[in-house]
């Protein structure tokens, strides 16, 4: 009996290492390592002619064109609103009133001392006459009394008492003059200070200084603002134009040298699946924005700005009875993906971007010098007459899916695309190479 589950046990073992030898070779031959004709099973396309565009994909944010904060001048209890968020304004309609009580006091004070300072003025010139009329008399004294001394009718003292009292009318005159002069200033000042409360006054109503649309509102009635006057202000709220509407994004900087004024956009919004606008970049930031400043995630951006051609959502907003020129179907604010297109190349062979790899001629060299560095050489592996063999090519503009070929790859060869593990380490030229069964399929489902 013990006999028996000894051999049993030995008929299991052989079992057990016959079917992990068959598993073994099921796995070499479905790779393509053992075979009757050992050839490596890999998948291919054909390189084509077609035309490629190279782009810069990022996300943004869509904004109006122009976007105005509004900020009162003064400072003050908001005690009227004329809008309200959304709404449509026109240039020169009344937004919001400040109370104006404070600003008509100042404006009354000023006024009254304007009035203060013409009355001095009007003073101050009688008083220039009255000086000038003095002066005359004294003057007219001075001289005959002078006569009178040349002709010894009056003593020496009498004569210095008349030139005493011309040099005392004299002075008088000269301060009246001044006087008249400094009243005149006196009036002027007072004049600025009317003007200026009046302005003050009339900066309590705020009115629109643009046609748009009231994209926010951050006061209520009851809510005590900032004038400009005494710091950056409060912003009450803004006005946009809505009928031109543009994209912001922020390119990296290894992307951002690709980009140039002008250059075609493609724009998706989240709010609008499954459609496409058009736009072009107007404005390129020369500043960067840094983010994670020092640090070892420290990503350095560059803003674009995309203007959304009013031609690709004209017809959405005409079926809301909207005129184009007036709206956009777009709220500030709203999330998008933008394609700019930055280079474009027609009836460029092109080959799928998985077929491009390190070449491994230069690796195996074994003429070139040791220890020296050579800069790796890209290839793509074409199959002629059931081998492949190792082309350098020289590369262009790539998109999403494939790379333009300028030299190395003619039109309509077959190029080895996969799996990558075989392409990028173990393929090398010569070796003999079949079709995968699913790559064949899958051609034709696309032929």
């Amino acid at each position: 009996m013990a006999r028996r589950k000894k051999n049993n046990r030995t008929l299991y073992w052989f079992l057990g290492i016959a079917v992990l030898g068959l598993l073994t070779i099921v796995i070499l031959r479905s790779q393509g390592i053992i075979g009757k004709e050992n050839k490596i099973k890999v998948q291919t396309a054909e390189s084509e002619v077609r035309s490629i565009f190279s782009r810069v994909t990022e996300s943004g944010t869509i904004q109006p064109t122009i976007d105005v904060p509004v900020a009162p001048d003064v400072s003050g209890e908001v005690v009227f609103l004329a809008v309200k968020e959304g709404m449509r304004v026109k240039k020169g309609d009344l937004l919001v009133t400040i109370r104006p009580d404070d600003y008509e006091s100042i404006l009354e004070q000023s006024q009254a001392g304007l009035a203060q300072a013409k009355a001095g003025q009007l003073q101050a010139r009688a008083s220039l006459a009255q000086a000038k009329a003095s002066l005359l008399q004294d003057s007219v004294n001075f001289a005959r009394n002078m006569q009178l001394f040349k002709d010894n009718v009056i003593s020496r003292a009498e004569m210095e008492n008349f030139q005493l009292q011309y040099n005392i009318s004299q002075s008088q005159y000269n301060s009246a003059e001044l006087e008249v002069q400094a009243a005149y200033y006196r009036v002027q000042n007072s004049q600025a200070s009317v003007k200026q409360a009046r302005q003050n006054l009339d900066r309590t109503n705020i009115y629109a200084s643009m046609d748009g649309t009231i994209t926010e509102l951050n006061v209520e009635i009851g809510q005590r603002v900032v004038g400009t006057m005494q710091m950056a202000g409060t912003e009450i709220l803004k006005i946009a134009d809505l009928s031109s509407m543009e994209v912001v994004v922020e390119v990296n900087e290894n992307d951002i040298v690709n980009v140039s004024l002008g250059d075609s956009s493609r724009i998706e919004v989240d709010a609008f699946p499954g459609q496409n606008f058009y736009g072009r970049v107007s404005e390129i930031a020369y500043s960067a924005r840094v983010a994670e400043m020092g640090s070892t995630d420290q990503v350095t951006n560059f803003e674009v700005t995309v203007i959304i051609s009013p031609d690709s959502y004209s017809s959405m907003i005409a079926t809301n009875d909207v005129p184009a020129r007036d709206e956009s179907p777009f709220r500030p604010g709203m999330t998008s993906l933008v394609e700019i297109f930055t280079n474009y190349v027609n009836d460029a062979v092109v080959v799928p971007i998985a077929a491009v790899t390190a070449g491994r001629k230069e690796q195996n060299d074994s003429t070139r010098v040791q220890g020296e560095e050579v800069e790796p050489q890209e290839v793509v592996f074409v199959v002629e007459e059931g081998k492949v063999k190792e082309v350098p090519v020289e590369l262009g503009i790539s998109d999403d899916n494939f790379i333009e070929v300028k030299d190395g790859v003619q039109n309509g060869a077959t190029i080895v695309t996969g799996p990558y593990s075989l392409l990028s380490k173990r393929l090398k030229e010569g070796d003999e190479v079949e079709e995968s069964k699913e790559n064949k399929k899958s051609r034709k489902q696309n032929t």
